[in-house]
């Protein structure tokens, strides 16, 4: 009898191999039955296993050959268990059988999911993965399910995830896109959803890490991580004796304004990445209104950044300098700043919002670094980013000659 189980479960696990390549996913959550699997000790044994398959072998039995194959997958390569984190909301997430479904409700979500090679398990998405055909050439054509803040969780269940990835929170009222929200639409119908922030130079390799483990691509992970760290190691190192200049960060919400001037406040990733580069962050002072941070023009001018940088939305490059040395241009017109450090020297900058935030850390600390104390000698930024990011994580190319800061970069 053992002998036969042994042949048995042999043939089970090499026929779930070639199936999982031809058998899509039929349905969201568990079923009853498969769960019972897990019953007792809180895995699936080898015994459960063969009386699982051996009646529908014989043309009967309680489960289909999509749970069978997800069984013996769990059997073999899980240690008959389930895989379970605690994600950024410490809520305990627990999967029970391979993720071969995801809806990500947000870019930098996306990103970590390519990053980790598992694009193509991706079947729902929001409008800034659907926009972004650069980074994400096969992803953004998937299933549009909404907004980023205002997803249609009803687009979600017809699609029948094995999981969702969703921010944590948002200031943004009515937000569809949280994990509180999420957990509330769609546990009802046996969906996990991880609320992890992809997003923040802190957490990124925990979070990672934790992704990674519910999409079974630990080494992927290690390598990103083990990457993020050479550079943020690297980064400290060269600024962590240089004098802080002074930087303020706002966007293009800021042109034509001379109040309600938008900036990274106190503990925000930008802050964060501002004291990782070397410099001190002004913004860190800046007052709340409501969930923002704002200041106005005569608080510029008190405060005398030595530095400027504008985020730019909705790009990730410019093919020329035009467009962002309008955008520089069209900042400081009205404002009155003509006499601050950061104006007469030069120093005020576009970048691409996307420099900042997500997987392309490394990219950001060069780029920061370099724009803080320009005598550093790092590697240049664009290599970091073309090279090593897009090419080496997400698999893609940067065109080549495209601008990604405004001013250029001095050494």
């Amino acid at each position: 009898m053992r002998m036969v189980l042994s042949i048995v479960l042999a043939m089970v696990l090499l026929a779930s191999a070639v199936l999982m390549a031809v058998i899509p996913a039929s349905a969201a959550g568990i079923s009853g039955e498969y769960k019972k699997l897990f019953e007792g000790d809180s895995k699936i044994t080898r015994g459960e296993l063969a009386n699982a398959i051996l009646p529908y072998m014989l043309g009967g039995g309680a489960l289909q050959v999509e749970e069978l194959r997800d069984a013996a997958h769990v059997y073999a390569y899980w240690n008959g268990e389930p895989r379970s984190i605690v994600d950024s909301a410490k809520r305990t997430v627990t999967i029970y059988r391979p993720v071969k479904r995801i809806v990500v409700y947000n870019s930098d979500a996306g990103e970590a999911v390519q990053v980790l090679g598992a694009e193509d398990k991706v079947v729902g998405i929001v409008d800034t993965v659907q926009k972004n055909t650069f980074y994400f050439p096969e992803m953004s054509t998937k299933t549009f399910v909404g907004k980023w803040d205002n997803v249609e969780f009803e687009k979600v269940v017809e699609l029948k995830p094995d999981l969702v990835i969703s921010y944590v929170k948002s200031g943004v009222v009515g937000y569809y896109g949280g994990v509180k929200v999420a957990e509330e639409k769609l546990s009802p119908f046996g969906i996990p959803v991880a609320g992890l922030d992809l997003y923040d130079p802190d957490y990124i390799p925990t979070e990672l890490s934790k992704l990674s483990i519910l999409l079974e691509s630990e080494g992927r992970a290690s390598e990103y991580i083990e990457w993020l760290d050479g550079y943020k190691e690297l980064v400290e190192g060269l600024v962590s004796e240089k004098a802080k200049p002074k930087v303020f960060i706002t966007t293009t919400g800021a042109i034509g304004k001379t109040s309600g001037i938008p900036t990274d406040g106190p503990g925000t990733a930008v802050d964060k990445l501002c004291n990782m580069t070397g410099a001190e962050n002004i913004g860190a002072k800046a007052p709340k209104v409501g969930t923002k941070y704002e200041v106005n023009n005569e608080w510029v001018l008190n405060e005398s950044p030595d530095i400027i940088i504008m985020k730019v939305s909705g790009v990730y490059g410019w093919d020329s300098e035009t467009e962002p040395q309008s955008l520089v241009t069209r900042l400081l017109e009205g404002k009155g700043w003509d006499n601050l450090n950061a104006t007469k020297n030069n120093s005020v900058y576009a970048v691409p919002w996307s420099a900042i935030y997500g997987m392309e850390q490394p990219f950001a600390m060069t780029l920061f670094a370099k724009i803080f104390h320009p005598e550093i000698e790092i590697k240049n930024p664009t290599d970091v980013y073309n090279g090593e990011f897009l090419e080496e994580f997400m698999g893609i190319s940067y065109p080549e000659g495209n601008v990604f800061v405004y001013p250029p970069l001095v050494g």
